[in-house]
C-alpha cells in the first residue's frame, strides 16, 4: 500500500498539526534520546487525540552543501485509533530547511513503541553542528523503520527481485534483477544511541523536539534532541 492511501484521509482533516496536548491523555512514560545535544530551545509538546496512538513517522531533512548545514529539521507523527481510524498529524517545532522524506508506517494494527537517534556530536566553536542526523523507530511487531532509508534490509534477506530468460545473439541468457538497498548506516554522519522503548502494553502517543534554528550570525544545528511520550 502506498503512502498516498494513508494520506488521503489525513487531507480530509486539513493536514493540521497539533501544537499542544489535544485533550487529556494518560501519558505514563517519556523516552529521552541518550545522545541528544544541549543546544536550542524545546518546542511545544504535541499529543495524539484521546484513544489514538502513533503508527507512522516522517522526518524533514536537509542535505549538506550550505553555508550552515543542518540535518533533521522536524519530525512528524501520524496517529490513529486501535480500530484504524486516522485522527491526527502532529509536529513540535519545525526548522526552516529541508524536505519531508516520506512517511514510514508500521504494519496494519501496529503502533510505534521505541526510538533511537543518530546524532552528530558537538563540533566545537569552529565546527558546523548537524544535531540529529537520522531517526529510527520500532513498531510493536518488532519492525525497525528508518527516517532516511525506509526499512533497512533484514539480515539474510535476498536482494533478487526477479529473474527472466532473454535471448542475446541467438543464445538464451538468464537476467537477474537486483534491488540493492542502502544499509541503515550508509549515509548517517553521527553515532546511534541506544534504543528507548515504552513499557509492555504502552505505545508512543506524542513528541517534543529541541530545535536550534534561524540564528543568522550563529551556527544552527536543526533538531538537536527529541522526547517521545508513551500512553497506556
Amino acid at each position: 500500500m502506498t503512502n498516498l492511501a494513508f494520506l488521503l484521509p489525513l487531507l480530509a482533516l486539513g493536514g493540521q498539526a497539533a501544537a499542544a496536548v489535544a485533550g487529556p491523555r494518560s501519558v505514563v512514560e517519556t523516552l529521552h534520546l541518550d545522545n541528544g545535544l544541549n543546544k536550542g530551545e524545546w518546542g511545544p509538546i504535541a499529543i495524539c487525540s484521546p484513544n489514538a496512538y502513533v503508527f507512522a513517522f516522517e522526518i524533514k531533512y536537509s542535505g549538506l552543501g550550505y553555508v550552515d548545514d543542518t540535518s533533521v529539521n522536524a519530525i512528524k507523527l501520524y496517529c490513529q485509533t486501535s480500530e484504524g481510524s486516522l485522527t491526527d498529524l502532529i509536529t513540535s517545532s519545525e526548522g526552516t530547511y529541508g524536505q519531508w522524506r516520506g512517511m514510514r508506517p508500521c504494519g496494519a494494527g501496529e503502533f510505534l513503541t521505541g526510538v533511537r537517534g543518530n546524532v552528530v556530536p558537538d563540533m566545537g566553536p569552529l565546527g558546523d553542528d548537524l544535531g540529529v542526523d537520522n531517526l529510527q523507530m520500532r513498531c510493536s511487531g518488532g519492525e525497525v523503520l528508518d527516517g532516511l532509508h525506509g526499512t533497512p534490509q533484514k539480515v539474510g534477506q535476498s536482494s533478487v527481485v526477479a529473474r527472466e530468460i532473454t535471448e542475446v545473439g541467438g543464445r538464451e541468457m538468464e537476467a537477474v534483477h537486483l534491488k540493492i538497498p542502502r544499509a541503515a548506516h550508509a549515509r548517517d554522519y553521527g553515532d546511534w544511541g541506544t534504543w528507548q522503548a515504552c513499557s509492555v502494553g504502552n505505545k508512543i502517543c506524542g513528541l517534543q523536539v529541541r530545535l536550534q534554528n534561524n540564528h543568522p550570525l550563529e551556527d544552527d544545528a536543526g533538531v538537536t534532541d527529541v522526547n517521545m511520550f508513551c500512553c497506556s
